[in-house]
C-alpha cells in the first residue's frame, strides 16, 4: 500500500466514530449552555440534541506501544430548543470540537476511550512525549534523531548498556518483550531472506536445512524467524542485527500492522533482505515500507552499538593500542575493528560504519579495503593532491566536476549518492554507503623510491614510500556512470547562469559583482565567506580599474562556492592563468577539492597549511 492513503482518518472513521458520537451527544444533552452560542438566536436553551456530525481530520496523532492517541476534529449540527412566555423556539448551531482519544490497538481493537473534549479552535496543538506518527501511522522519525530514538530503546529495555559498554543481549531483550525467536529452519529457496517477524498469527511454509522437505510452520503474533543460513552464509554478527532489526519493527510499527488488520484484515509480515536495500531519490515519494525498512535497518546497529558507550569502547581501545590516526597505522586500526566486532557480537562491515558514523573517518581508510585486489577509495586529501597532480585521467574527472570529494571518497557527483545536512556541509547517503563499490574511485598502491619522489608535490625525504594509484580501467563503470548522468549535478543550472555572467562581461571586477548580485550575498556575508574585507567588495561594486590578483579570486571562488570553469573565466579577465608552479597548483586543486564544500575556504586554507603555503583571504580566522 503507498503512502498516499491516510489510514488514521479511516480509522478513526470505521472503528472510533460510533463511541465519539455518543461523547459529543452526552456532552451537548448535558451541557446546552455551555456552547459557543454567540451566532445562536437562542441564547440560553433548555435542550440541545446533536443532529449530525462530521469527523473533519486528526491532529498530534502519536503512539506509546500499544496505544495510539490522536486529536479528532469533528464539525457538528446541534439543534437547540427553548420554552418562555411566547411559547417553544427552535434553532440549528454548527459547532467544532476536538476529542483527545485514546485507542488500546493489538491485533483488533482492545478499547477505546475519549479522555478530553473541548471546542476547537485553529491550529489547536499541543506537545507531546510520545513518538509522533503519518496519517498512515508511519514513525516520523529524522536522520539526526536516529541515535535519539535507539537510546530512547535502550533506555526501555536495556538501561545499563548507555551506563558501560557491554555487549547487547538483543535476544534477551526480544523475550522480555514477549517475542519468540525461532531458528531452524530456510526461510526461502535462494536465501533471500534473513529474517522476519509476524504481526498476526498464522500458518507459514518453512523448509528444513537440506531443502528436502516443506513443512507449514504455526506462528504467533510477535514470532522472530530467522534463516538457519544466516549464521552459516554471513556470520553471528548478521543474526544479532536481524533480530535487533525486527525487534525494532515490532517496537515501532506494530501499529501500522495492527491498523492494516483491522481495516482491511490485511496481515503484514516485516521482512529484511540480505542484499542492500535500494532508497528512492530524496526527491522521490517512498512507499510506508520503504520508510520503515530505512527506521529499522538504520537503527538496529545503532541499537547494538550505543552511541556514547560505543565511542568509549573505541577510545579505550585506541589508548590501548597506542593508535594515533596515522595511514601507516591501518594494521593497528585493523585489529582494534576486530576486537570491536568481537566485543560487541556484530560484523567487522557495521563496526566500521558505526566507526564513521560516530566520528572516527579514519575508519573509512578500511572500509573498502579487499585483501584479493587491494584496492581501495578512501583517501586523504595529500594523497588525493599527489594523483590529481601526476595522473591526467584523474584530473580530467576532478576538474569537469564529474566526481566530489565528500567524507574521504571520490563519489560520483549525483543527489543520489551526495546530499546536504541543516549545515550546508555535504554528506554521502545511504545508498552511496550501501554502494561505494559502484559510485566511489578505486585506488591502489604502488611502491617508489625516495630518489623518484617530486618534494614539490608530496614531501617525503629520505625514504622509500607506497603512494597512491589510480587505473582508470578499473574505475571504468563509475566514470560511465558519472558522465551519463554529468546534465543533472546538484548545481548545473546556477553554474551555467554564473558561467553566462562571467563571458558577457568586460571586466572581472563587473563579472564579480554580478555574480554577487545573482547570488544574494550581502557585503558582510561576502566578507565572510571569502575572508576578504570590505575594500575588495567596493572594489567589485565600483567597478575599480585595476585587475584583482590570482589569489583574491581564487579566494572570491572558494568562498563563493565557483567551480573551476567559472574561476578560469574570471582569471582571463583580469590577466591571469593557472602556471605549473607548485603554488598554483595546490589553489587550483582546492578549487576542485573543495567546490560546494560547506567551509570551502577555510578547508582549503587547512590543506594550504598543512602544504606549508600561504592561506587565503586578508582576514584568518583565529
Amino acid at each position: 500500500m503507498t503512502s498516499d492513503r491516510n489510514e488514521i482518518e479511516q480509522f478513526i472513521y470505521q472503528v472510533c466514530y460510533k463511541p465519539m458520537w455518543e461523547k459529543v451527544a452526552e456532552y451537548v444533552a448535558q451541557h446546552p449552555c455551555n456552547l459557543d452560542l454567540k451566532f445562536s438566536k437562542i441564547k440560553y436553551p433548555d435542550a440541545a440534541t446533536l443532529m449530525d456530525m462530521l469527523f473533519e481530520f486528526a491532529l498530534n496523532t502519536r503512539i506509546n506501544d500499544d496505544h495510539l492517541l490522536f486529536d479528532a476534529v469533528v464539525s457538528c449540527t446541534i439543534d437547540l430548543s427553548a420554552e418562555d412566555h411566547r411559547g417553544p423556539s427552535f434553532h440549528d448551531i454548527s459547532q467544532w470540537f476536538i476529542l483527545s482519544c485514546e485507542a488500546v490497538v493489538t491485533d483488533q481493537l482492545k478499547s477505546f476511550e475519549v479522555k478530553e473534549f473541548r471546542q476547537y479552535k485553529e491550529r489547536s496543538r499541543k506537545a507531546t512525549s510520545e513518538q509522533a506518527v503519518s496519517k498512515n501511522i508511519v514513525p516520523i522519525i529524522q536522520k539526526k534523531d536516529l541515535d535519539n530514538v535507539a537510546t530512547e530503546f535502550l533506555t526501555k529495555f536495556c538501561p545499563e548498556a548507555l551506563e558501560q559498554p557491554m555487549p547487547i543481549p538483543i535476544s534477551e531483550i526480544a523475550e522480555n518483550m514477549g517475542l519468540q525467536i525461532i531458528q531452524g529452519y530456510r526461510i526461502s529457496d535462494d536465501f533471500s531472506i534473513f529474517g522476519e517477524i509476524f504481526f498476526s498469527e498464522g500458518t507459514i511454509p518453512v523448509q528444513d536445512l537440506f531443502k528436502s522437505q516443506i513443512k507449514q510452520l504455526k506462528v504467533s503474533r510477535g514470532t522472530i524467524l530467522i534463516d538457519t543460513y544466516t549464521f552459516w552464509e554471513r556470520n553471528l554478527g548478521c543474526v544479532k542485527n536481524t533480530i535487533a532489526h525486527e525487534v525494532f519493527h515490532w517496537y515501532k510499527h506494530r501499529m501500522y500492522a495492527a491498523i492494516k488488520q483491522i481495516l482491511h484484515n490485511k496481515k503484514v509480515i516485516a521482512c529484511r533482505c540480505p542484499t542492500e536495500s535500494i532508497y528512492p531519490r530524496k526527491s522521490t515519494q517512498w512507499t510506508d515500507e520503504q520508510i520503515m525498512e530505512w527506521q529499522a535497518n538504520s537503527i538496529a546497529p545503532r541499537i547494538l552499538m550505543p552511541y556514547y558507550t560505543f565511542c568509549q569502547k573505541v577510545d579505550e581501545l585506541y589508548s590501548k593500542y597506542s593508535y594515533h590516526g596515522l595511514s601507516e597505522e591501518n594494521p593497528i586500526l585493523i585489529n582494534i575493528v576486530n576486537e570491536l566486532a568481537n566485543f560487541y557480537g556484530v560484523s567487522k562491515q557495521s563496526t566500521l560504519i558505526r566507526m564513521i558514523e560516530t566520528g572516527y573517518k579514519e575508519a573509512a581508510g578500511i572500509y573498502q579495503y579487499n585483501k584479493t585486489n587491494n584496492f581501495f577509495s578512501y583517501i586523504k586529501p595529500d594523497a588525493a593532491f599527489y594523483i590529481y597532480a601526476t595522473d591526467a585521467e584523474f584530473r580530467r574527472l576532478i576538474d569537469s566536476d564529474l566526481f566530489k570529494y565528500v567524507n574521504g571518497y571520490f563519489i560520483i557527483n549525483d543527489v543520489q549518492y551526495i546530499q546536504k545536512d541543516e549545515a550546508g556541509q555535504y554528506f554521502l547517503t545511504d545508498f552511496a554507503w550501501a554502494n561505494l563499490d559502484q559510485c566511489a574511485l578505486k585506488f591502489t598502491w604502488t611502491q617508489i623510491t625516495h630518489q623518484q619522489i617530486n618534494n614539490d608535490i608530496f614531501h617525503r625525504k629520505n625514504k622509500d614510500v607506497k603512494l597512491p594509484y589510480f587505473d582508470a580501467f578499473q574505475n571504468k563503470d563509475s566514470i560511465h556512470s558519472s558522465e551519463k548522468g554529468e546534465r543533472y549535478s546538484v548545481c548545473y543550472e546556477q553554474q551555467n547562469a554564473i558561467i553566462d555572467i562571467t563571458i558577457n562581461k568586460e571586466s572581472c571586477w563587473q563579472a564579480i559583482y554580478a555574480i554577487i548580485q545573482y547570488l544574494g550575498i550581502s557585503k558582510a556575508h561576502f566578507c565572510e565567506l571569502t575572508h576578504l574585507g570590505e575594500e575588495v567588495y567596493r572594489k567589485a561594486k565600483n567597478d575599480v580599474p585595476t585587475n584583482p590578483s590570482l589569489r583574491t579570486i581564487v579566494a572570491i571562488a572558494l568562498g563563493l562556492n565557483l567551480n573551476l570553469e567559472i574561476t578560469e573565466n574570471l582569471l582571463k579577465l583580469a590577466g591571469h592563468a593557472f602556471s605549473k608552479n607548485n603554488e598554483h597548483k595546490h589553489l587550483k586543486f582546492c578549487i576542485i577539492m573543495f567546490f560546494q564544500s560547506a567551509h570551502s575556504i577555510d578547508d582549503a586554507n587547512e590543506f594550504l597549511k598543512y602544504k606549508n603555503l600561504k592561506p587565503l583571504g586578508t582576514i584568518q580566522r583565529l
